[in-house]
This record gives C-alpha cells, structure tokens and sequence, in this order.
C-alpha cells in the first residue's frame, strides 16, 4: 500500500486565490485524495498524522524563471569559469536548493549546458537527486547564433538574415530533449549597455523558429524587453515572454488579447538585486532604473488585463542567488499592487498551469499531485514568511516527505481524532 499522509489543524491555502480556511488533507501515494474538514474514519485509519499546528498548507512554489546553469545560491556563489564537470554539479546543487526553498516545480530560464540539464531533469524526477520537477530550457539563442554564454547583441541591422540557422538550432536543441527553446529577442542592457531595446532576430527568422518548434513539439520562450520583440514574440506563438520591460499600450492591448495562450514572468528579483548591488553598483549604460521604472508601470496594467504573470526574476547569478526566488512574491505585491492571495497564486495555480499540468498541479484539491508546504505563519498576510526556508515546517514533493519537522509527526490514533 502506497504512504497516506493525513494533515490536520492546519489553514489551507488552495493556490485558487480564495481565503484560507480549515480543512484536513488526506494524501495516497502521489496525490490528493481528499480535502474535507474531516475526513472520515475509514479513510484515515491507515495514514500518518501530520500536525499543522495551525499553520498554512499550501501548494508547493513554482518558478517560471530560473538559471540552475548559473550556479550561484545563497550557500555557493559560482565565478561561472568552472570546468564543465564542475557546472554540472552546480545544476545539480541549485536543484536542491530551490527544493530546500520550498520551489517544488521550475520553468528553466535557459542553460548554457541544455544536455546536463535534461540530465538533471531525468534524475529530480527519479527521485535519486533531490530537486523540483523541472523543465528543461535551451541556451539562450542570439544574434547570429553565438555559442553559449557569449553576447554581443549586435541586432539585425548589420547582418543577413539566416532563418536556415534559426531552424537548425530548434532542431538541435529538440534532439537533446529540452522541453522548451530560448531566444533573446531583445538584447540585454545589463550585459551590453544600452542594448535592452535592440531587436536581434529578423521576422524570418522568428517565423522559422516557430515552424520547427512546432514540428519538434517543443515551446518557445522569448527574452523580450522592447515593444517590438514582445510583439514578435505574440506573432509566432511565442508561449512564455520574459521582462516585456518596455512594452507600449499598443503592445499591453496585444498582450491582453493572447492572455489564454501565454505567460509573462517580469523578473523583478534581477532587477531588485542590481538596484541594490553596493558592490557592483549600476551603470547608466545598463538601464537598471529605466528598466525598474517601467516595469513598474507595465506589470499592473498587464495584471489588470488577467494576464498570467508568473514569478521568476532570473534568480542563479552572483548578485541575484538561488534561494532568495520567493523574494519575487514581496516584489509583486510592493511593485505591482498584486494582494497577497493574488502573488501566491501567481506561483501556484498559474505556475501549474505554465508547466503544462494545469489540472493536476498547483493546488490543494482531491486527484492534484501531493506537492506541498506547510509554512509556519500565515504567508496570504504576509508572503515574506516563504523567504525564509526555516518557516517551512514541512515539503512534500509527489506524497513524499522530503522535509518534516519531527515535532508535527504524531503517533496519535487517527480514527476518530
């Protein structure tokens, strides 16, 4: 018989967005089997007792942009000149770090080694490494198509265009197994000054991007900070659009229209880092607060237009380590007017759907998978509690424990209880 798991005296938040309420949660093997103030005696005469102590059962946190390749996390901080051998135990290690966080599910931001972390992907899901569930993401395509990890953004004014290129690289990226492929769209002001707003693949070329991924059976996402990569990104059936940091009304509107068919991650927590880099502080060149202030005035109307902003603020760099992503919730709630219930949502519901497991991933209800948090305190008052890894009481990924807090563990008679 699989493990059941019954959790009692705890607030539930279901990841709908609704207000929490009481309820016992009766786990069976890998999922939810049922949500009730009480669960009957003949269900739960089997099962171990978790006590939530009233504290809040959540759906476990999904990220929709995060470089585990980068290799940086609040306990190791990666020069990223390590030899290849050593960058795959990096990949590895950020796994168990967003798991330790309470991230139990990651959308990949991009992977300079896509084949190691197809690899990382295989072993989080056998369970034999700890990690969330992942998708696996391609190197970031640009310009020209220059090898991992180097950008130059140079746009498309001075080069031909090369769709041919463009398809080969879907298709090779879909040979290695990635679930998704990248384009950077736009170029990236932070890494080169004042390329943020520089288109760098031809209409041509986007368009043979998405021929091949459509014949590969894999999504696109985009890098997009202009308004004329983002509308790029919409033309071809991009499915996640990253920053859309610049994005004009016209280009809100079109945003809003395809809000059933895409996701948008902003990624504040990149931009909150490099503001308040006192080591490396920013320069005019990078946009930072260019870029920081027109977020701020994108997301709400994007937001109010029932776009799906998912959290994920390109966490995994020295400055903006792996461990700090739920910073992104504070972010959207401080930034971008969300409530409390609403940002968790964003990385719960919303991140089951962005993970393609919308009917059986990001909430607490009966045939869902068991991912789970119990957090000490009540985080839809107060979502800087998931900042700190020492309030979760408890993480189960798939009905397992991966993390319990011994004292909740009870060998009280569950019959009648």
């Amino acid at each position: 018989m699989p493990n059941s798991y019954l959790i009692v005296n705890a607030e539930v938040f279901d990841g709908t967005g609704s207000p929490s309420a009481p309820a016992e949660v009766l786990v069976e093997g890998d999922r939810i089997v049922a949500v009730e103030s009480h669960v009957d005696d003949a269900r739960r005469q089997d099962a171990q007792i978790i006590d939530g102590r009233g504290a809040t059962l959540m759906p476990g946190l999904i990220d929709g942009h995060t470089h585990l390749g980068f290799g940086s996390t609040v306990e190791h901080t990666s020069p990223r000149t390590e030899p290849d051998e050593e960058k795959v135990l990096l990949i590895a290690h950020c796994g168990r770090v967003m798991l330790d966080h309470g991230f139990t599910s990651v959308y990949s931001g991009g992977n300079r080694m896509p084949q190691a972390e197809v690899s990382a992907r295989k072993a989080f899901a056998e369970g034999w490494m700890p990690g969330p569930r992942l998708l696996a993401t391609s190197w970031e395509g640009s310009a020209g198509l220059v090898s991992p990890g180097h950008y130059d953004f140079p746009g498309i004014e001075n080069r031909p265009s090369d769709p041919e290129s463009i398809s080969q690289f879907v298709h090779a990226m879909a040979d290695i197994g990635v679930n998704m492929v990248k384009l950077s769209l736009s170029g990236e002001s932070a890494v080169v000054a004042g390329t943020s707003r520089v288109l760098q693949f031809t209409d041509e070329e986007v368009a043979a991007a998405a021929e091949a991924a459509q014949q590969r059976g894999v999504w696109l996402t985009a890098h997009a900070h202009s308004a004329e990569a983002i509308q790029l990104a919409l033309k071809y059936g991009v499915r996640a659009i990253y920053h859309v940091t610049f994005a004009d009304d016209e280009t809100i509107d079109l945003m809003i229209e395809a809000k059933d068919r895409i996701f948008v991650a902003p990624t504040p927590g990149i931009i909150y880092a490099l503001l308040h880099d006192e080591e490396h502080p920013p320069t005019e060149g990078m946009e930072t607060q260019e870029t920081h202030d027109s977020v701020r005035q994108v997301v709400p109307k994007l937001h109010a237009g029932g776009v799906r902003l998912v959290p994920g603020g390109d966490y995994g760099f020295a400055v903006n380590p792996i461990g700090k992503n739920a910073r992104d919730l504070q972010l959207f709630v401080e930034w971008f007017g969300f409530t409390p219930h609403e940002a968790l949502r964003a990385a719960t519901q919303y991140g089951g759907q962005l993970m393609n497991m919308g009917d059986e991933l990001g909430l607490v209800r009966p045939g869902y998978i068991a991912d789970l948090l119990l957090v000490d305190g009540d985080p839809t008052s107060d979502v800087t509690l998931l900042q700190n890894k020492d309030n979760l009481a408890m993480i189960m990924t798939g009905g397992s424990l991966y993390k319990i807090d011994p004292s909740r563990r009870t060998t009280a008679v569950a019959v009648g209880a």
